[in-house]
């Protein structure tokens, strides 16, 4: 993308905005973003946004890729007793609805020991909600992303039809971005 995707203008805020805003909103118990620590405009933003360096988990090597953030959250110790499910949202998919994201939320409750994935189509996508018990077992694993965890596991799977092209758009470029930028975005200074 060239530039942080988080702090990119959506609606009359960022996409970090937007996004802890919907789970807000939703209720979420908790709220921990995994960080790179080298990005010190996201970290600003995070502040900014209400969220405390108590409450986001840095990931000494992003590098390694997304996998490696989930096993920093799930070796994270800062967890708050009594949760029983981690939805693994991404940072880049600002289009969801956010009644799709009830949903994923109440078909979860409704199956505690299930993994919850949306499928659009016949495209499993993201967000999606693993039970503590799975979520936990992160950090151990050896599989080299969330795809072969879960695929390790697809007797537990519960695939979520929705009807939201959403879960399956990422903004990894600037023409994603401009694809599917709400018009009426307001440009929003970024520089701190």
């Amino acid at each position: 993308m060239g530039t942080c995707k988080l702090l990119l203008p959506w609606k009359k805020e960022t996409v970090l905005a937007h996004l802890l805003n919907q789970w807000r909103k939703l209720g979420a118990a908790q709220i921990s973003p995994v960080v790179d620590p080298s990005n010190q405009l996201l970290e600003a933003a995070l502040i900014e946004a209400r969220l405390s360096c108590a409450e986001w988990i840095e990931n000494p090597l992003p590098k390694r890729g997304m996998f490696s953030s989930l096993q920093e959250a799930s070796r994270c110790k800062r967890w708050r007793s009594g949760l029983t499910h981690w939805v693994i949202a991404l940072g880049d998919q600002p289009t969801i609805h956010i009644s799709t994201l009830r949903l994923l939320l109440e078909t979860a409750q409704q199956n505690p020991s299930r993994i919850c994935q949306p499928v659009f189509g016949k495209r499993a996508a993201h967000p999606i909600i693993l039970p503590a018990e799975l979520f936990l077992a992160l950090v151990e694993d050896n599989a080299p992303d969330l795809r072969t965890f879960i695929r390790k596991r697809d007797g537990l799977r519960l695939r979520i039809p929705v009807d939201d092209a959403g879960v399956t758009i990422d903004l990894d470029t600037p023409a994603d971005y401009a694809r599917w930028v709400p018009t009426g975005t307001e440009a929003i200074s970024i520089c701190r």
